[in-house]
């Protein structure tokens, strides 16, 4: 694993567990409990759900910093031989290649170059493969991504809930038995139900969003990699097409284009080509 990676593992862990219940019960120790028992002991009904949010928050943070990784999707020593077969226009070999290494960037030229029928370089349809293959390839992985968005966005909604239900309770309480003595208690712990619900939501939603908002980015940046890998295949077959790549992958001398040019019969009632030497008179 490389150092960023762990740094960024670090710097989630270091997130997670600042807003931690251990976190907490170190900042208020004068209370008689803890922050997590106190969290634990006034979430009621509420406590299964953050549990089953904490963990998919988890989850989802570690499984995207393993699969989101530029290596994951594009190789350099993967990509080249494929454009080598390009330039040779061996299609064929280039498709092989790209069956060999399953990953999303040999899949997706593998889509543009299945669009190749009967040696006929159609642009429009190898793009429109390209494409389509994109999309599905690319959809996947983002899949996983945007749940870190909904893990976020649910857990301060059941924290929403929380509080909703516990002040609904504390004016039932304030309704029926009016103020002072035991009502005053029961209603106080109604509140205090409803502000430990808030703070557990806010608790998963932080770290989880903060995640999904560095997954994204870095997302972004990868499909625009395979996007420009995807762009370079057709330029290569393009420039392969119309001999653009002598052997060993180099373009002609310009004398050689020159010559080629001279040596080519031109058609009477023609103009020359703009910038030809005028042809001399017959």
């Amino acid at each position: 694993m490389k150092l960023g990676s762990i740094r960024k593992f670090s710097i989630i862990g270091i997130i997670f567990s600042s807003l931690s219940p251990s976190f907490f019960a170190n900042v208020v120790h004068a209370q008689q409990k803890g922050f997590g028992s106190a969290l634990v002991d006034n979430l009621g009904p509420f406590l299964v759900p953050f549990i089953i949010l904490i963990l998919a928050g988890f989850t989802l943070i570690i499984y995207n910093g393993i699969a989101i990784r530029k290596k994951a999707f594009v190789k350099e020593d993967v990509v080249q031989p494929i454009m080598q077969e390009l330039q040779n226009l061996n299609v064929e070999g280039a498709i092989a290649l790209c069956e060999q290494y399953k990953l999303p960037v040999t899949s997706v030229l593998k889509g543009g170059l299945a669009r190749i029928q009967d040696d006929e370089l159609d642009i429009e349809s190898i793009e429109k493969g390209l494409e389509e293959t994109s999309g599905l390839e690319l959809a996947k992985p983002f899949t996983w991504i945007n749940l870190l968005n909904t893990v976020g966005s649910i857990a301060p909604m059941v924290g929403l809930l929380g509080t909703v239900t516990g002040m609904i309770g504390a004016f039932q309480v304030l309704q029926s038995s009016g103020m002072g003595g035991e009502s005053s208690q029961k209603m106080a712990g109604n509140i205090g139900s409803a502000l430990w619900t808030t703070a557990a939501g806010l608790v998963v939603a932080i770290p989880t969003l903060i995640s999904y908002f560095i997954y994204k980015t870095k997302f972004g940046t990868i499909v625009a990699e395979v996007n420009r890998v995807a762009g370079e295949m057709v330029f290569t077959l393009v420039r392969a097409a119309r001999g653009g790549f002598a052997e060993g992958g180099e373009e002609p001398a310009g004398e050689e284009y020159y010559e080629e040019a001279q040596e080519a019969p031109v058609e009477e009632g023609l103009p020359p080509a703009p910038g030809a030497p005028p042809m001399p008179p017959a």
